[in-house]
């Protein structure tokens, strides 16, 4: 982890604390433990980050199926998702190696279920308070006093510009 403390707005709701270890799933509304873990999967592999612990992909994933117990149609196509990437060769998702699974969603990367569940990986995996921490992001500034007042110009990983620019 970086030294970064990264801020949300303080308006916005805190961050989803689930369980640790297989019971994160009892924390879902509607995905069965198989769904649930298998677009973990999905989620690791779109966007593999080493640092990342897999709790950020849990949360991803429970901001799915939050979205799913709200609206039938996304519901619907999670799914079918999980149902395609099972169905794409004889093993389930969760039990091929990440080249088969890249493979798998290579495959399917036209549908609609494949850019509801990229797009909404994108949303919710990166708008994660730990994965702003994480990547050095200090996030929200106004209710701080603002960029200005705390560093605007404190990149300290960033090479220092030419001369003259």
């Amino acid at each position: 982890m970086s030294a970064i403390t990264a801020h949300k707005d303080p308006k916005l709701p805190p961050p989803v604390d689930l369980p640790e270890g297989a019971d994160w799933v009892k924390a879902l509304a509607l995905f069965d433990p198989h769904v649930a873990e298998t677009l973990v999967a999905v989620a690791r592999t779109l966007y593999p980050h080493e640092g990342l612990p897999e709790r950020v992909y849990r949360r991803t994933v429970f901001h799915f199926d939050a979205m799913a117990a709200k609206a039938p149609g996304a519901a619907q196509t999670f799914a079918e998702f999980v149902d395609l990437v099972d169905g794409a060769l004889p093993m389930a998702f969760l039990e091929l190696t990440e080249s088969y699974r890249l493979q798998v969603l290579k495959g399917i990367e036209a549908t609609t279920a494949f850019q509801l569940v990229q797009r909404s990986t994108v949303r919710f995996l990166y708008d994660d308070l730990e994965v702003w921490q994480a990547f050095g992001y200090e996030g929200a500034s106004v209710h701080l006093g603002g960029y200005v007042k705390r560093g605007f110009n404190d990149l300290d990983w960033l090479p220092d510009p030419p001369p003259g620019v």
